[in-house]
């Protein structure tokens, strides 16, 4: 058989292979045709699909045309494995293990499992962050990446290094802290029943995590909006975005298709359990259209309207008869955890139940804040699972607000709380809960309820 196909269907073989904790993740870095690399100490070698191998020096240009590369004039069958002794580098970071080039991909850093979570826990989280904090995230990111591995194997990588999956900057930004946090943690990762759990994240709930039926549609019983149990203080605590007129029209145009013409009213038409944003209703010259608020944002800019978690003219507003928190505090006071009171199977049933709804917000705060109250609690559940009465059946239909944004001239001022999408793990709430006596399993079992940590090998 031809060299080249055989790495290739050795590639495949590694991307479709079952998630095991030695394997290597494939990091995608940049698409293109022209990648400046280097190395931090020795020389760099490429191998190409035929097993050629150049010696190219400290550092070399890379360029890539119809399946085949071009190097110091040399031309190189696709894919090349670039190695050498010390670190390499691209576009201003330095890594660990190797690099890929592939026509289909680009540039891709190949790295050990575990060394590749050394380069995202300090891009995605304070370093000087509690260590149960980190450990959590530890665990959250290393899900998430071998869950991804699993259905990108189409891409040919697993991840990219940006937002889009979890920020990855390489072995530069490491620290000795968020490393011992990967290490203590060593091939533990999220489950549900016998599956690797989807671990979305996000930077800030403001106040109330949120459906990921409701943000993108796909139903996962663990991933259900849970109040934030610990006040805490982020950068995106409140917020406010300002937008023209014109580009509100583009983004309700892009998602609907529709030109609303000039748009003479934006409604907050419906909210979930904790508040935040579900639909948001477009009042035009031309007509009017109701779209999904999670759609609107990442239509709009998501960098600037940093949640669906908006609030009228900045101030706290009422939600199933209760005041939603501001996100703000000014001092934090340790809470002490007594134990619930639960056997092992008690607790994995109550988490099972907090994952299907039958317990209200209100009751989950309690329940998270007051532990000694989780075997009353947990007696309620089972009467009324027993009755099938759920959180959802109690609290449909969903709260109408139709509250309008705000409007400056013909623009549209929003107010706001927190960022990111607001599904899963949030890290500033994860923190604070670290900081006030929360263990990593107990966090990551809140923003995942129903969830068990388990360790691959």
């Amino acid at each position: 058989m031809n060299k080249r196909f055989t790495l290739i269907i050795i590639a495949i073989i590694i991307l479709t292979a079952p998630p095991s904790y030695a394997r290597d993740i494939y990091v995608k870095l940049s698409g293109g045709n022209k990648f400046s690399i280097g190395i931090t100490q020795g020389t760099l070698t490429i191998t190409d699909a035929n097993g050629s191998a150049v010696g190219v020096g400290e550092s070399t240009v890379v360029s890539v045309s119809g399946g085949v590369a071009s190097v110091l004039g040399f031309t190189l069958n696709l894919p090349l494995r670039i190695t050498g002794p010390g670190h390499l580098k691209f576009n201003g970071r330095t890594y660990r293990g190797s690099f890929l080039i592939t026509q289909r991909a680009g540039l891709l850093n190949i790295v050990n499992l575990e060394q590749y979570l050394y380069g995202v826990l300090p891009a995605e989280v304070g370093a000087s962050w509690h260590m149960e904090a980190l450990k959590a995230q530890a665990i959250s990111a290393r899900t998430y990446v071998l869950k991804q591995s699993m259905n990108r194997s189409d891409k040919g990588y697993d991840v990219v290094d940006t937002d889009a999956d979890q920020v990855y900057k390489g072995v530069g930004i490491e620290t000795a802290k968020t490393n011992q946090a990967v290490s203590n943690t060593a091939g533990q990762v999220l489950v549900f029943g016998n599956e690797l759990a989807y671990t979305y994240f996000h930077s800030d709930s403001g106040g109330h995590t949120a459906n990921a039926l409701d943000v993108w549609g796909s139903n996962q019983p663990y991933l259900v909006g849970v109040p934030e149990v610990v006040n805490y203080e982020s950068p995106a605590s409140t917020w406010s975005a300002k937008f023209t007129n014109s580009k509100i029209q583009t983004a309700i145009k892009k998602i609907t298709g529709a030109d609303l013409g000039t748009i003479t009213e934006l409604q907050v038409s419906e909210v979930d359990e904790g508040g935040r944003a579900v639909t948001i209703t477009a009042v035009g010259k031309n007509g009017t259209r109701t779209v999904k608020a999670s759609q609107f944002r990442l239509n709009l800019d998501p960098r600037t309207l940093k949640s669906t978690m908006f609030t009228p003219s900045g101030g706290a507003f009422n939600v199933n008869n209760q005041t939603t928190p501001s996100g703000l505090v000014s001092s934090q006071k340790k809470i002490s955890i007594p134990n619930s009171g639960l056997t092992l199977e008690e607790e994995k049933q109550i988490a099972k139940m907090t994952a299907d709804g039958v317990f209200t917000t209100t009751e989950l705060i309690d329940m998270l804040t007051n532990p000694n109250k989780k075997k009353n609690y947990y007696q309620t559940g089972i009467e009324r699972s027993s009755r099938d009465v759920t959180q959802q059946e109690q609290a449909k239909p969903r709260n109408k607000y139709g509250y309008s944004i705000e409007k400056s001239g013909s623009d549209f001022v929003f107010y706001g709380r927190g960022w990111g999408h607001g599904v899963g793990l949030c890290q500033w709430g994860a923190m604070a809960m670290a900081d006030n006596g929360y263990t990593a399993e107990q966090i990551l079992t809140h923003y995942y309820p129903g969830t068990d940590i388990r360790k691959i090998k």
